[in-house]
């Protein structure tokens, strides 16, 4: 697609407007052991009219909730998952040796109990006797052993393999040195579990919450293969099983009986509807389609909030939106100089204000605001905009391009509508106005783009992060030569070296200074192009409780529950 001027985006969002249309047991507990007293929320039905939701304090008689899904899981298998569709229905679908709480803090999962050794290198997990997988068979220390082991098996092509260097012998599997078996996880009985480390992990807990860190029951793997996803073949440990997998269409859970934690869950169903165009995830929410909803159109944000009020809610994620440049392909590989005149040339102030209605911040760093950590912002973003403009200019130049021989690229993203489109087409605006370069904008299927992106095909994509844990890691381990999730092929030496020592300092405030020096160097190479901070945006029913909004953007269905309500 070819660029569209900014201007011409903001009549198309205008038109697009006129166009429009606490922990849930124990809140729900007290919710059921109340009268309905009424109260009155307002939802939109068409611009100008809007209809009442009178809203009770008891529970519903019905527990079901639709919620919509921004695009197709790449796949509910926790092992092989590493993308955020998939993880909002795998965190209902499997569970942890710790949880996720309402505030996405870990707590208690499968294990009930735990200790630490002084020199933080052991852990040792309690596992809960009446833990169950959900054909009533319980879950066991093996279990997870298994699952990890998968994990980190290179035969796997598991991305987030990766989350095991921290334990013994997780890096030499991982790089095909060592066989699985001698992973520094053992089974000491049927419900203890014991973690070897090579160094202090800080952010361990956090990280275990996470669906990759899933156990894996052995007999459906055995017996089924891939397919042991499917529905009718996968045994889940999560507080909902699979009912159904309609492609591209919906996904059905069903409550799990067998969950150790059942009574606390009031959801009997939840149904996932798979919505790839953000602009239609309010026309379906505000016509009682769904629930809860993961995402709507930043074009849609001024709308919505005049007409829904507190239904709108959109708190800041620990997560980056960037672009990435290849390191080993033309025509940014050894040409720091073209890299820097990219980025310095993103308006993003105005990007952020015009396009996404103030609701995210611009972001001139690869980590997002953490307290403690001391945010490395590249020196050229005290200069104004003209002043940059001008040196980005003379950096362009200096990369060996001129309007006479302008840049050729595009710029590789997935497909999710219009908004998005257009947000990508008024970079590829500025860039072609302020250098004269020739970039647009190519659309692809987001599987296909997730594809390209790990096998390092692409020369100039989307990409972005949204932090498993709320530690610099999480973002940091992206750039490391060897890491998987680094699509981009950067590779620096003095990086990597500060990113191990880093991770086996512990004191706290040296390894925030080592992981900031790090990423310094980031910025020094011009290893991405920050785009934005992302904050989320939902729409929630006014009789949709349990839910709270937390950094890490996790919402799982356990803690919600529905009261009785009129209109919808």
């Amino acid at each position: 697609m070819r660029p569209v001027a900014l201007a011409a985006w903001l009549t198309g969002a205008a038109a697009l407007l006129a166009g429009c249309g606490g922990e849930g047991s124990g809140a729900a507990g007290a919710a059921a052991q109340t009268t309905t007293t009424a109260a009155t929320a307002t939802t939109a039905t068409a611009p100008g009219r809007a209809r009442s939701i009178t809203v009770g304090t008891a529970l519903a008689a019905q527990q079901i909730l639709h919620r919509s899904l921004e695009d197709t899981p790449k796949s509910l298998d926790p092992q092989l998952a590493d993308d955020v569709p998939s993880m909002r229905v795998l965190v209902d679908l499997f569970e942890g040796l710790v949880r996720f709480g309402p505030d996405a803090t870990p707590r208690p999962g499968v294990a009930s109990s735990w200790q630490i050794t002084p020199d933080g290198l052991t852990w040792t997990f309690h596992l809960r006797d009446n833990a169950r997988w959900s054909n009533g068979a319980p879950v066991t220390a093996a279990d997870f052993v298994y699952g990890w082991r998968r994990e980190t098996d290179p035969k796997t092509g598991a991305e987030y393999a990766e989350a095991f260097t921290p334990f013994v012998n997780g890096d030499a599997i991982i790089n095909g040195r060592k066989p699985p078996d001698t992973l520094g996880v053992e089974a000491l009985d049927a419900h203890t579990l014991q973690i070897h480390l090579v160094h202090p992990t800080p952010y361990l807990l956090g990280e275990l919450a996470q669906s990759f860190m899933s156990p894996a029951y052995p007999p459906a793997i055995r017996q089924y293969g891939d397919a042991w996803i499917q529905p009718g073949h996968m045994v889940s440990n999560g507080a909902f099983a699979l009912k159904e997998n309609v492609l591209g269409n919906r996904i059905t859970l069903d409550r799990n009986l067998y969950y150790w934690d059942a009574t606390d869950v009031h959801l009997t169903r939840v149904v996932y509807y798979i919505i790839d165009d953000p602009a239609q995830v309010a026309l379906r929410y505000l016509a009682g389609d769904v629930q809860l909803t993961d995402i709507f159109s930043q074009a849609q944000y001024p709308y919505l909030e005049s007409r829904l009020g507190d239904q709108v809610v959109a708190p800041q994620e620990f997560a980056t939106y960037m672009l990435s440049t290849n390191f080993k392909l033309p025509p940014f590989q050894h040409n720091r100089a073209l890299r820097l005149a990219l980025t310095m040339s993103v308006d993003r102030a105005a990007l952020t204000r015009y396009l996404l209605y103030g609701v995210n911040q611009p972001a001139y760093t690869l980590m997002p605001d953490l307290p403690g950590y001391p945010q490395p912002v590249p020196a050229w973003t005290k200069l104004d905009k003209d002043q940059r403009d001008a040196m980005a200019l003379r950096l362009y130049h200096q990369a060996g391009y001129s309007s006479r021989h302008p840049l050729h690229a595009d710029i590789e993203i997935s497909t999710q509508g219009p908004a998005v489109t257009h947000f990508f087409e008024a970079i590829v605006d500025t860039w072609n106005s302020v250098l004269g370069a020739d970039i647009g904008v190519h659309e692809e299927e987001f599987k296909v783009l997730l594809q390209d992106r790990q096998l390092q095909k692409l020369q100039l994509f989307y990409n972005g992060w949204s932090g498993d844990y709320l530690d610099p890691y999480t973002y940091l381990q992206c750039f490391y030569s060897t890491n998987q999730f680094n699509s981009g092929a950067y590779s620096n030496p003095r990086y990597d070296a500060l990113i191990d020592q880093a991770t086996n300092e512990a004191d706290p405030t040296r390894r925030y200074q080592l992981f900031a020096q790090a990423e310094q160097l980031l910025n020094d190479d011009v290893a991405y192009i920050p785009l934005y901070y992302y904050s989320d945006r939902y729409l929630i029913k006014p009789y949709v409780k349990g839910w709270k909004a937390n950094l890490m953007d996790v919402i799982p269905s356990r803690y919600l529950y529905i009261l009785q309500h009129q209109g919808n």
